[in-house]
């Protein structure tokens, strides 16, 4: 019966954070984030039950998702690296500026706008 690995905690947060990297390359905003929500929604159920030291994963359940991140990870640079050499616009929601002034009434009651007198 060959053995198994069971790969530690601090390997699957290492990977995890690895995954996080690659899915923040992405060029894309929506690429980018569904890359990160996704990684992040894999692998919440597994670090809380490794942190919790009552682990609810067997370890081949836990050795099969550890192999199958590794290989997704290599994917997910790939696929980051492709998207970065097709980048296109930035979408609205990336342009977002500070708001540097506050208050009043705004432009409209500048220069005699907004029934203000000139």
């Amino acid at each position: 019966m060959p053995s198994i690995h069971v790969p530690t905690l601090g390997q699957i947060q290492s990977i995890h954070r690895s995954m996080l990297e690659a899915a923040s390359r992405f060029a894309s905003y929506n690429y980018r984030s569904h890359f990160i929500r996704r990684t992040n929604e894999q692998f919440l159920p597994i670090l809380s039950s490794l942190q919790s030291h009552a682990p609810h994963e067997s370890p081949e359940a836990l050795s099969r998702f550890y192999q199958r991140q590794v290989k997704d990870l290599e994917v997910l640079k790939r696929a980051a690296e492709v998207n970065r050499m097709f980048e296109g616009p930035k979408l609205v929601v990336e342009h977002a500026r500070p708001i540097t002034s506050g208050g009043g009434a705004g432009m409209e009651a500048s220069a005699g706008g907004g029934g203000q007198p000139v």
